[in-house]
């Protein structure tokens, strides 16, 4: 029996999230960029450039790719509107801030005038994380004197929309009371459940009409899929670094002591791992025989994974081990 295809409809996806918005001859996208735009950067935008509208599949294996998109207004001002489906941390903090410097940097041609050719840069990021000391919906950051005030001609402005507050808003005032560019942020959080769709809201259809055309294309689909099992990947793989890093910086005596505890340790971050990218592989397929595997067992089956192999790839590779 041939398995069904599983739909992508997470738009913290990147890829569906840069397919939902790239296209500036599309009325829908034009629509949900003026409303991520203009309500979240504070910008108008009487028209819109999409500067980057390209999904290359062949890429989509770079896990340092970013599927921003680039998008300019009539003034010249630059937005720049990305998907972080990641928590928030030091390197993310720093990424950002070099990124939007990139984006400034890359206006200036040598001869230019900086007057006639910079234009204000805006950093639009959605991320699924909170900033616990900064607990709100949509957080905005440009560089200020030590009174508070903005310096003058700011170039850079950095907005997070953190999107699990969205479901506290959700507590705070009814599902139905959102307005839209609430109704797409909580969307992008939550997707497109039977409570946000029984709102009939212009985004929502919007919305819901993305999502179908984008899984009539398989090549998109799997693009979307092996983005997921990359960041799986390298999230398992940082990890992991970052353990034996920590473990390194032990002493000795300690280290030969817990030797064991470790390698048990390693076994089960992979087999976590293993499990998670083969469950959303192949949803319908039972995990037995992915137990009680060794490490470098695992560490196989997690590079067939990332390949694309099929499942009698798997079979068959954990039939070799266990002989061998």
């Amino acid at each position: 029996m041939k398995k069904r295809r599983t739909k992508i409809v997470d738009f913290k996806n990147d890829v569906l999230f840069k397919f939902t918005l790239r296209d500036d001859q599309d009325p829908d996208c034009l629509y949900l960029l003026k409303l991520i735009i203009e309500n979240i950067a504070g910008i108008e935008c009487h028209s819109l450039k999409v500067q980057n509208p390209e999904l290359n599949p062949q890429h989509v294996e770079d896990k340092d790719m970013i599927l921003d998109i680039r998008v300019i207004n009539e003034n010249g001002e630059i937005c720049d509107v990305e998907m972080q489906n990641s928590s928030l941390d030091r390197e993310q903090y720093q990424r950002f801030q070099i990124y939007g410097a990139k984006l400034l940097s890359e206006q200036q041609k040598r001869g230019d005038d900086y007057i006639e050719h910079i234009h204000p840069v805006f950093q639009l990021i959605f991320i699924d994380d909170l900033d616990t000391d900064n607990l709100m919906l949509i957080d905005k950051y440009m560089t200020r004197n030590d009174l508070g005030k903005v310096e003058r001609y700011c170039l850079i402005t950095r907005i997070y929309i953190y999107l699990p507050y969205i479901n506290i808003l959700k507590k705070e005032k009814q599902i139905g009371n959102f307005d839209e560019l609430e109704t797409a942020i909580y969307i992008f959080k939550n997707g497109l459940d039977d409570d946000i769709i029984k709102t009939g809201k212009k985004v929502v259809k919007i919305m819901e009409k993305k999502v179908e055309k984008f899984n009539e294309d398989m090549i998109l689909q799997d693009m979307a899929f092996h983005r997921d099992l990359n960041k799986w990947a390298s999230h398992a793989r940082i990890q992991r670094v970052r353990e034996e890093s920590l473990r390194e910086g032990k002493q000795e005596g300690l280290r030969e002591g817990k030797q064991e505890g470790l390698r048990e340790g390693k076994q089960e971050g992979l087999k976590y791992s293993v499990l998670k990218l083969f469950q959303k592989r192949f949803s319908e397929v039972e995990t037995a025989f992915l137990d009680d595997l060794s490490a470098e067992q695992y560490e196989k089956i997690l590079d067939l994974l990332l390949e694309g192999a099929t499942l009698e790839d798997i079979y068959r590779a954990v039939a070799i081990v266990n002989h061998e």
